[in-house]
């Protein structure tokens, strides 16, 4: 496992979103439907066909470091839900 996975990751804080003034759970739901879609093909690669190549083609740090990726993608999802009930 790739040592970075070990370092802990720091509190988000909303502005690194660029949330402008006046942004609502609406905007927020919309970017999770963003990053949603983004995870979702990101992790098409990691199963079936595109698995195949995912395990042929990416030795095991390039492999770790995509599937890290896609953690901290679904880390920031997580917490953008969380944003939204404080936007409401």
């Amino acid at each position: 496992m790739n040592e970075q996975t070990q370092t802990s990751r720091p509190a988000i804080d909303s502005s690194v979103y660029g949330f402008a003034p006046g942004a609502t759970a609406d905007d927020v739901r919309e970017l999770i439907e963003k990053k949603l879609a983004h995870l979702d093909a990101m992790l098409l690669m990691t199963w079936g066909v595109g698995g195949e190549t995912f395990g042929r083609v990416l030795d095991a740090s390039a492999q770790d470091n995509y599937l890290w990726a896609c953690s901290e993608l679904a880390t920031e999802i997580r917490e953008l839900f969380g944003l939204q009930g404080v936007m409401r």
